[in-house]
């Protein structure tokens, strides 16, 4: 899956969500997909899972995270789910990094996917011409980690163009 796939399914969910601006209510988005979001007592390692079972649909994030870092969890999660990851107990584990292994490739399919639906393009680019690169301003409004925000910045080439216009 390439990043615009991502980028339109992201934007095919905002719209059918009726979300046009930040922050993304994920909550929201998961229900619009019949997706309960559930915080739960996971090991500290686990950030979440996502479950189908006997038609019950449901998204574990852990209760103990960061209110930055469970939103981005149940993006996360969604991204598995939109790019049809198949979801086996343990599959997904936070420490593996093996560049060429299939799973370790969907980890990063749908941390791409939760990067698109938190911090769509279109509205960075609406609120850094309004706002400037005013990261705790940004980091307020999109209710994301501070590096979430600075790798999308970046990976859209944004923090380059609107550091150099508005200082």
């Amino acid at each position: 899956m390439t990043n615009s796939g991502n980028r339109e399914k992201a934007e095919s969910i905002l719209k059918l969500a009726r979300i046009t601006e930040a922050p993304v209510d994920i909550t929201k988005v998961a229900e619009s997909l019949g997706f309960k979001v559930i915080p739960f007592d996971f090991p500290k390692k686990r950030r979440g899972m996502l479950i189908i079972e006997n038609g019950v649909k449901a998204i574990g994030v852990n209760k103990v995270d960061p209110q930055a870092v469970q939103r981005y969890t149940v993006a996360h999660e969604l991204g598995h789910y939109l790019n049809g990851h198949e979801h086996k107990e343990n599959q997904f584990i936070e420490d593996e990094t093996r560049f060429y292994d299939h799973h370790f490739q969907q980890e990063k399919e749908a941390d791409l996917f939760s990067s698109e639906l938190l911090m769509p393009k279109d509205f960075l680019e609406k609120d850094l011409a309004t706002m400037g690169l005013d990261i705790p301003k940004l980091i307020e409004k999109y209710q994301v980690s501070e590096q979430a925000l600075w790798i999308r910045l970046t990976s859209l080439r944004l923090a380059e163009k609107y550091s150099s216009s508005h200082r």
